[in-house]
């Protein structure tokens, strides 16, 4: 239960999150103002007190504890929630703890690992790198001489988590039950998205093979680096991958941009991308500057698939022992050549926040890409409804002009205005405001698409991602037709093919059997028609009691001069049906006009 006295304390918090960051007006709307006590502060100002309450709403998530983190991180990727200041706070959300004292890594790592740190490791630094409310991460040094960097998880914090997820349950059932927000929004798939998110980054392994898949899929672009997972070095509560050593995108030297060209790096980060989405279905989905490092010419550095294969002059490689190295060999094969003017690249780190899209939904985001790139507004506007659920409020017409003024407006921007994360963002806005819930992956796929912007600008200003979408159309339909084509989906078509022929003929005798024997019949399914027939049933009952009372009325008068007692009593039988019909038809239509 939601008011079981050790929820109080995370109830009021909660509440207390929106009454006094700003939110205020939020939790009225959705009933959690009655939940708990709360304390009213004043709100007024103009942009920068908004922001200023923003931020002081992070920074108080962050004191709440790592599941509320977490929790603020996947509010970031839902802006039909809280409003763009906070969305924009929400996006820079990074853990702030102490860390770990090193009796408790060491511990961990030997009963992880099964050896002594002296063994496995011939250095291991005891001042983390980073700390976070999950885990921190350590430098080390492999007994081959190859840098890397340890991440170890934080003791007993799967216990302390667990309450908490299991407090955010029971407020997601309250609000999908007696709030508005429940009836638009999917209160319990946020929290299962936060589960999931959770459960991922509580085991390394789920990281590890994120890396593996990444780097294989980014191999054919020769300036994305994705560090190596060291596989006999990883367990379920510990990740080592080889280090990165570079620039964070804020921190790029001047005279680097004089030297240096930075728009090829720009360019492949969007296509790799967008293979990731569109080709893939599977996506790093916080691309984040903090998650990016530039990597300038002379620094000492892991090698990228490209470079390994061109170093790899083994004509047979040995058979892969882990699925991760197999993984890795794929990755060699796939690899591009690697391009003599590549000097500048960009490595990828943590990737414990992923997103997988089923065919359906990848299928219907290439379409949308498609159209939002091509100003085809209606089109995306259909596509938007054919992916999403819409409610009984949704008006088709509206929304589709609202989804069509805006790709409209967008697309007569210049190419270095266009931002196709914004755009997607308001698309979710317009589409929660006229009634349609669409699927949680698309803000996913938002979020990181509004990333991917902040990326490309810090590279290369005059860039921007949506120039890509438009170059790599070709691109796609032509793998979509090579997977289409593939002697796997032709047999699978054959075979569906075979097994209809095999079928039809006994269909089509049944159905000649029962149009012969006058059995044939159809079910038509339409919505509105019970709703249709109750409203005709409603109105035949009234206009009945109307001739019923009328037909009293004219009875009681005609009786007055001969039974003057049977007459009185005909007329107050008459008064008090009327009464309580004409009561019922205000209380019942008053009723139906409330929200």
């Amino acid at each position: 239960m939601l008011l079981a006295p050790r929820y109080l304390p995370r109830l009021a918090a909660m509440v207390g999150l929106f009454t006094k960051y700003g939110l205020k007006d939020f939790a009225r709307k959705q009933g959690l103002l009655e939940l708990a006590p709360h304390e009213d502060a004043p709100h007024a100002g103009g942009d920068d007190a908004i922001t200023a309450r923003a931020t002081a709403f992070k920074h108080r998530l962050v004191e709440l504890g790592p599941a509320y983190v977490k929790l603020g991180q996947v509010l970031s990727t839902r802006p039909d929630l809280i409003p763009p200041a906070y969305i924009t706070a929400l996006e820079s959300l990074q853990d702030d703890v102490g860390p770990v004292p090193f009796a408790d890594i060491e511990e961990a790592v030997q009963e992880q690992l099964g050896a002594r740190i002296s063994k496995l490791f011939s250095s291991f630094d005891d001042k983390p790198l980073g700390t976070a409310s999950l885990g921190q991460v350590h430098a080390a040094e492999l007994r081959d001489g190859r840098a890397v960097v340890v991440k170890v998880q934080r003791p007993n914090i799967r216990a302390e988590l667990a309450d908490d997820i299991e407090f955010f349950r029971e407020l997601a059932r309250f609000m999908s039950s007696h709030s508005s927000a429940g009836e638009r929004v999917d209160m319990i798939g946020v929290v299962q998205q936060l589960e999931r998110a959770l459960a991922d980054e509580l085991d390394y392994r789920i990281e590890a093979r994120n890396a593996a898949t990444l780097r294989r899929s980014l191999a054919e672009f020769p300036r994305l680096l994705i560090p190596r997972v060291i596989d006999a070095y990883t367990t379920e509560r510990v990740l080592t991958m080889e280090r990165i050593r570079g620039v964070k995108l804020a921190d790029i030297p001047a005279v680097s941009r004089l030297e240096h060209d930075f728009r090829p790096v720009a360019d492949e980060i969007s296509k790799g991308y967008l293979k990731q989405i569109t080709i893939d279905g599977f996506f790093h989905a916080d691309p984040h500057p903090g998650n990016l490092f530039v990597i300038l010419p002379g620094t000492s550095n892991p090698l990228t698939p490209s470079e390994m294969s061109a170093m790899n002059r083994r004509a047979e490689l040995r058979p892969a022992a882990t699925p991760l190295i197999k993984m890795e060999q794929e990755a060699q094969e796939q690899a591009a050549p690697h391009p003599l003017d590549a000097d500048v690249k960009l490595a990828i780190i943590d990737f414990g926040m992923t997103a997988r899209l089923s065919d359906e939904i990848k299928d219907s985001v290439v379409r949308l890409l498609m159209d939002l790139a091509d100003n085809r507004g209606d089109s995306a506007a259909e596509t938007l409804i054919g992916m999403g659920e819409a409610l009984e409020t949704f008006n088709r017409s509206a929304y589709t002009r609202e989804i069509a003024a805006l790709v409209g407006r967008n697309y007569d921007l210049s190419i270095g205005e266009v931002q196709a994360g914004i755009v997607l963002y308001e698309v979710i806005s317009i589409s929660y405001q006229k009634g349609l819930r669409l699927p949680a992956e698309l803000t996913l796929l938002a979020k990181a698409l509004f990333n991917l912007d902040a990326v490309t600008r810090a590279l290369d200003p005059s860039y921007s991602p949506i120039t890509a979408i438009r170059e790599y159309t070709n691109t796609i339909a032509s793998e979509r037709a090579k997977r289409d084509l593939s002697p796997r989906r032709l047999f699978q078509l054959a075979s569906e093919a075979s097994d209809l022929a095999g079928v039809l003929p006994r269909r089509i005798e049944v159905i000649s059997q029962r149009m012969a024997a006058n059995e044939l019949g159809f079910r038509i399914d339409i919505p509105q028609v019970l709703a249709l027939l109750n409203g005709m049933q409603k109105i035949a009952n009234r206009i009945f009691t109307g001739l019923v009372l009328t037909g009293l009325l004219i009875a009681s008068a005609m009786l007055m001069p001969y039974r003057r007692g049977l007459g009185t009593t005909g007329f107050i039988i008459s008064g008090a049906l009327g009464v309580y019909m004409i009561g019922s038809i205000l209380i019942n239509d008053r009723r139906k006009a409330r929200p």
